[in-house]
């Protein structure tokens, strides 16, 4: 039966089923703005909940600043707008954003324009909230749901774009809410709010020992006004109590399931080498947008 299994088409077998943490979205099905059509999948059935008016404010202005269609006309903003709070910079932002997306739209009603004017109009407050969501090759749960669970999957860590390598900062926290924005024509976007640690403190927020392992302190928060990201800029780690500092964790970052590191083969041949990290990248890049596995299904309790 083995054997056979592997020939028979339209049925799902060991051989061909998916991976536990496959999120079904094909993102090159919408040809506009990625911030619309990134890859991921809710788990269970969602809840529906209206935002009061600053979480609609700190998730409408996090999902501009961070579609990069939408960076030239931050920079164009900068240019004219004069130094102020960088609450009243958003504000501003996001009235001059929308009606200079109007004026561009009445020329020019591409996909691209047309997925820029609904961004530029906002969501609706009117969100749906789900317990799970599959993403990057993690299986995420809100913290609310972990805390009956001897399982760990809330734990999150966004890696900082700014800086060199060594003076980067990643910013850890614990999933408290997924979120689904809706915006006009059926576009969506999901995000998840966290409570962060206070990674800017290196004596009473994070640590590093000397075997480079970190600890953040999970008895202090980070004063933020961005309690939100994009699900796709999350990873997930695991924090292990510490059993010597009271309220200490130690942060454990985990490989996402069925996505590997492959080593490169050097080649003597300069033309060969250039073949094989081109069929390299080809081939990163296709298994961690869709992720399929062959491999047996795994016990639901691992992640």
């Amino acid at each position: 039966m083995t054997f056979y299994s592997r020939y028979l088409h339209g049925i799902e077998t060991k051989f061909n089923r998916h991976e536990r943490n496959y999120d079904c979205r094909d993102i090159k099905a919408h040809k506009g703005l990625f911030i619309f059509c990134q890859p991921g999948r809710a788990i269970g059935a969602g809840t529906t909940r209206d935002l009061d008016t600053n979480e609609f404010k700190q998730a409408h202005i996090y999902v501009l600043k961070n579609c990069p269609e939408v960076q030239p006309f931050l920079d164009q903003f900068s240019q004219i707008q004069s130094r102020r709070a960088l609450e009243v910079f958003d504000k501003n932002f996001i009235e001059w954003f929308k009606i200079k997306v109007a004026q561009i739209h009445k020329q020019d009603n591409n996909l691209i324009m047309e997925d820029l004017l609904s961004l530029s109009r906002g969501p609706t407050k009117y969100v749906t909230c789900y317990n799970g969501y599959l993403i990057n090759g993690y299986r995420f749960r809100i913290e609310d749901i972990d805390k009956g669970l001897r399982t760990q999957n809330s734990g999150v860590v966004v890696v900082g774009d700014t800086g060199s390598e060594t003076e980067r900062r990643d910013y850890y926290g614990v999933l408290t809410e997924i979120i689904e924005l809706q915006y006009l024509g059926g576009r969506r976007v999901v995000l998840f709010r966290c409570n962060w640690w206070d990674v800017y403190n290196k004596e009473k927020g994070v640590k590093i020992d000397e075997y480079g392992h970190i600890s953040v302190n999970c008895q202090r928060l980070l004063k933020t006004n961005e309690p939100f990201v994009l699900a796709n800029q999350a990873s997930q780690v695991f924090y292990a109590s510490d059993n010597v500092n009271k309220g200490w964790h130690i942060v454990q970052k985990t490989q996402p399931r069925d996505i590997y590191e492959m080593p490169l083969e050097m080649d003597e041949d300069s033309n060969d080498l250039q073949n094989r990290v081109e069929a390299y990248q080809q081939f990163e890049s296709f298994i961690s947008i869709n992720a399929a596995s062959t491999s047996q299904n795994m016990d639901d309790e691992v992640n």
